[in-house]
């Protein structure tokens, strides 16, 4: 169990940016995919077939029947709606995804916490009645009654017997900035294990590389140019049996009032955030590090940022407005 003595700062789940995947010949791997946590899965591997398809599908919907904060009979919806203050039962694998966030908000000057769902919903960014017109934003005063909500202080978890607890009734989560990087992470020795030793994952957005790509050397992926067609890239990475994910403040956008709103919200303000930085991509061995990551950086904007991503030894690749 972990509690953190103070309120760190807070994040919101960055949409990513599409990290466009080809592989380095012309040769093109057998391709599966399907949908699920609202967005699409695409598998490139020589020799992917249904027992493949099967495997990745079961296993993101169960992740999503755990970690979704769209679906009201998610364990984590149903841990939102529980208003008690005493240790709740939870999945095993939602108590791991609060741990890494933990790990890694501590890192980066805690400007990752799950119990931010209350600001990313003020904004209009959370889930909302079909129909619905989004709410109108938060005056000051709103904001200070939510940021009060929100904080690693306010929530306590265990892994034996694993389970949650609030201590304050009103205690919300939202896990989405590091769930698909989490579900990929589970799914590379899963595949491995069924026959695939290279392939190419990508959920979201996000993109896994195993082993080398059709005709060999490894797998090259292209980072998305910001309002572009899907396919046009910026920038071709190489991945040696690694990840990539991308945070962006461009997916995701809605206007109000003559003022264009993204999704990331800054804890230090509760507004949007407002600064030069169109993405983020980070690389690294595991999805989960990636995403999250990326997510803080683009918080943290590029200024703190960089100097971030320096200090940890993080590579991150940033797209800025003139």
């Amino acid at each position: 169990m972990y509690r953190h003595p103070a309120p760190p700062r807070l994040s919101r789940r960055a949409l990513l940016a599409g990290l466009c995947a080809a592989a380095c010949s012309d040769r093109s791997p057998g391709r599966i995919g399907g949908h699920s946590m609202g967005t699409r899965w695409s598998l490139g591997a020589e020799g992917a077939g249904e027992t493949h398809r099967r495997l990745i599908q079961d296993l993101l919907d169960q992740r999503e029947a755990q970690f979704s904060h769209w679906r009201n009979d998610s364990a984590l919806s149903r841990f939102n709606a529980h208003s008690g203050t005493g240790w709740f039962d939870a999945p095993a694998e939602l108590v791991q995804a609060i741990d890494s966030l933990y790990r890694i908000a501590n890192e980066t000057d805690g400007v990752l916490d799950p119990t931010c769902a209350p600001l990313i919903h003020a904004w209009g960014f959370g889930p909302h009645r079909a129909g619905a017109p989004p709410p109108e934003p938060p005056v000051e005063t709103e904001l200070t009654a939510l940021r009060a909500r929100c904080g690693w202080h306010h929530l306590e978890w265990r892994h034996k017997s694993p389970a949650l607890r609030k201590r304050r009734p009103d205690l919300q989560l939202n896990v989405a900035c590091i769930v698909e990087g989490f579900v990929l992470d589970e799914l590379r020795p899963r595949l491995l294990h069924a026959g695939l030793e290279n392939f190419l994952l990508e959920l979201g957005g996000e993109v896994m590389a195993q082993g080398q790509a059709p005709g060999g050397g490894f797998w090259r992926i292209g980072i998305q140019a910001p309002g572009r067609k899907h396919g046009e890239s910026l920038q071709s990475l190489t991945l040696e049996n690694a990840c990539a994910a991308t945070s962006g403040s461009y997916r995701e956008q809605r206007q109000i009032h003559g003022r264009r709103l993204n999704h990331l919200i800054d804890p230090r303000t509760g507004q949007p955030v407002c600064h030069n930085a169109v993405s983020v991509t980070v690389v690294d061995t595991s999805a989960a590090r990636a995403d999250a990551m990326a997510t803080a950086l683009m918080i943290l904007g590029p200024e703190a940022g960089r100097s971030k991503a320096t200090e940890l030894g993080v590579n991150a690749f940033w797209v800025t407005e003139a």
